[in-house]
């Protein structure tokens, strides 16, 4: 007959240190039961504990790189475990080590494609080694190439160092997406005033030119094409489309009024000498009852005060590139 399994101490939680759970009284063979996983060396965690989907900097930041994604979104999930692990890690994890990478961009918000059980990155600061444990990519980094700060608990490089440090694995175009949300401050929201923006083109600068930064040249490149007022990464790749194809730069986050003076709208690209509007449709505009009925009414308003526009989906920005280069350049 088998011995029935003694229960954890609830203060413990329902994640903590293999340690702290020996200063408890519980057994070494209590702690290697199949009730318990281990995420990482020295900690345990309930087989039943429940993920929670936190969010990273702010429910703003969160939506916009996901492009308004619902929570059981695949990508949004990925992140959330993504963040969990990183959670998990920092228990047991050295005082000196940060997150850095997609890891740091994640806890940041901002759009990082995490794949399915992909290692969480932690740094640490030359002469130290680079972390190494089960599920971590490790790296080593010279002082003076990266700032840290802590958001939500976690030690991670700031938003500029992040950006930097992805130069050797993102395109100057992916670079530029990173860029201009580091860069955007969301709306303000009725009496609330604007948030702030995660960084500055001169803190994203200053880490580029820092000296002996892997891929400055890269960096620079991307610096020169950042714009403050994207507001999501589709938003700045349909720019980057149109600019490539020879059209003028469109302005961002342009006001359409009427004659009176009345604000219509707010486009996320136009030309305003044309009356042109350019409006991205993410699925949110779509399933929102509430949007899809402001979207009407502002085309009808856009429409009488002789703006004409051009909506553009994420199938057309991914598979048909060419008819919105070609819609534009025949509006404009």
């Amino acid at each position: 007959m088998s011995t029935p399994k003694r229960e954890i101490p609830p203060e413990l939680g329902d994640t903590f240190l293999w340690s702290d759970a020996i200063d408890a009284g519980v057994s070494p063979r209590r702690l290697r039961h199949s009730d318990l996983e281990a995420p990482f060396r020295g900690v345990r965690r309930r087989r039943d504990f429940a993920l929670t989907q936190a969010v990273p900097a702010g429910p703003d930041r969160w939506r916009t790189s996901l492009q308004h994604a619902s929570r059981g979104h695949p990508l949004s999930v990925r992140r959330a475990e993504h963040l969990e692990r990183a959670r998990l890690y920092r228990i047991a994890a050295s005082e000196d080590s940060f997150f850095c990478g997609l890891t740091a961009a994640t806890v940041f918000g901002l759009s990082a494609t995490i794949e399915p059980r992909q290692a969480i990155e932690v740094a640490r600061l030359f002469p130290e080694r680079a972390p190494r444990a089960r599920g971590v990519r490790g790296v080593q980094i010279r002082p003076w190439l990266a700032s840290v700060e802590t958001v939500g608990g976690l030690r991670v490089t700031s938003p500029a160092t992040t950006w930097a440090m992805l130069a050797r694995r993102l395109s100057v175009e992916e670079l530029v997406v990173l860029g201009d949300a580091i860069v955007f401050a969301p709306r303000s929201k009725g009496t609330h005033p604007r948030p702030p923006s995660l960084g500055s083109l001169a803190e994203l600068e200053e880490a580029a030119n820092a000296r002996g930064r892997p891929g400055a040249p890269l960096l620079r490149r991307a610096l020169a094409q950042i714009r403050v007022g994207s507001a999501s990464p589709p938003e700045t790749r349909l720019r980057l489309l149109l600019t490539a194809a020879g059209l003028p730069e469109p302005t961002l986050d342009f006001e359409v009024r009427d004659e009176r003076g009345r604000l219509l709208g707010r486009s996320e690209l136009a030309y305003p000498d044309a009356k042109v509007a350019i409006e991205y449709e993410s699925e949110h505009h779509r399933v929102d009852r509430q949007q899809w009925n402001r979207d009407i009414e502002k085309y009808q308003g856009y429409a009488e005060t002789g703006w004409s526009i051009v909506r553009v989906t994420a199938d057309m920005l991914h598979r048909n590139s060419e008819e919105i280069v070609r819609r534009v350049r025949r509006s404009v």
